[in-house]
């Protein structure tokens, strides 16, 4: 069973960060720690194990072959992998620019005894390597057992990393969105809703259908369309809708706790939301579509509408005029049902 120490430990080393970015043999060299990895994946090209010495503490990390001889170049250009031990000395020593931060942080020296076939297999943490025009993938693996305590090295490793800048991962272009057209909206009470039947009709509080207009709205953004028969056509692009105010924390005192009463759940406020339509489309669309831009409804814009609350369809309606007002005529009861 994995600690809160060590999840706190690996949520810290393995979050989106930018990279740690160094030089070595004249050579840009940027590190990326990836992803954590629980299951045994083998590798699809050679690697080598590289097994560290720190006081008491054992630390393997695995690179690709290529990546071991470009680095061995940087000590001296076109020698070859040499064998063990001079392969340690030599790889060690093309590293040090890297290790320095590490054993200023542990105040201790970090010592590579053996670099051969890679054999180890374990939980490990992949991390991303770029060293010149070369890009490679590496394996950092996890001490043993998970649920003791974090060794000094791997202390320092997280405190080394968790110091670089986090770094905010865009989404997808192609991610899809849904668009909602409203025709109106009503704020009530859950007993008008339990009191409702077929035929009722019910007058929203704000009803922009009646001047001709569509709110069309994806999530927190939203723009005004312009009905043109059963199509819909936007004034401007989309904008953020800016959030009701949230109470994180109150000062007064906590009174006695107590089940709520059937009242108390009547006078729970809805806001019902009538809709005409939807559509799918990319974020990439929505960001792009502004002044101009054509929704088809594929039918009358007056036809049946959705009736929905908290983004769950409960019911649905038409769209009839009340004296000078437009209100929706419900097919059936509310609550998730017709």
């Amino acid at each position: 069973m994995l600690t809160h120490t060590f999840v706190s430990w690996l949520n810290r080393i393995a979050g989106p960060r930018t990279p740690l970015q160094t030089s070595l043999g004249g050579k840009p060299l940027s590190v990326r720690l990836e992803r954590p990895v629980w299951q045994v994946e083998p590798s699809a090209i050679s690697m080598l194990d590289c097994v560290w010495s720190v006081g008491d503490e054992t630390i393997v990390l695995s690179i690709p072959h290529a990546l071991a001889e470009a680095l061995i170049s940087a000590v001296q250009s076109g020698l070859a992998l040499p064998s063990e031990p001079s392969r340690s000395l030599v790889l060690e020593l093309a590293l040090e620019p890297l290790l320095a931060p590490l054993e200023n942080q542990i105040q201790q020296r970090l010592q590579l005894f053996r670099v051969g076939k890679a054999e180890t297999r374990g939980p490990h943490i992949e991390f991303g390597i770029v060293y010149g025009s070369l890009k490679s993938k590496g394996r950092l693996f996890l001490f043993s057992p998970l649920d003791g305590p974090i060794p000094p090295a791997f202390q320092a490793l997280g405190e080394l990393f968790g110091q670089l800048p986090r770094e905010t991962r865009k989404l997808s272009k192609e991610l899809p969105i849904i668009v909602a057209g409203e025709i109106g909206t009503l704020r009530t009470t859950a007993s008008l809703l339990r009191k409702t039947s077929a035929g009722d009709a019910l007058l929203p509080d704000v009803m922009p259908f009646a001047r001709g207009e569509i709110t069309l709205t994806a999530g927190r953004v939203w723009t005004v369309a312009d009905v043109a028969g059963n199509r819909l056509i936007l004034r401007g692009p989309f904008r953020s809708v800016p959030r009701p105010l949230e109470y994180a924390h109150m000062t007064t005192p906590p009174e006695p706790q107590h089940p709520p009463s059937e009242a108390d759940l009547d006078d729970i406020e809805v806001t019902l939301v009538f809709e005409c339509g939807r559509w799918p489309i990319t974020l990439r669309a929505l960001k792009d579509i502004g002044e101009g831009h054509v929704f088809e409804l594929g039918r009358p814009v007056d036809g049946p509408v959705d009736i929905l609350a908290n983004g769950r369809r409960i019911g649905g309606g038409d769209i009839v005029r009340i004296g000078d007002e437009l209100g929706i005529r419900l097919r059936g009861g509310l609550g998730g049902h017709d």
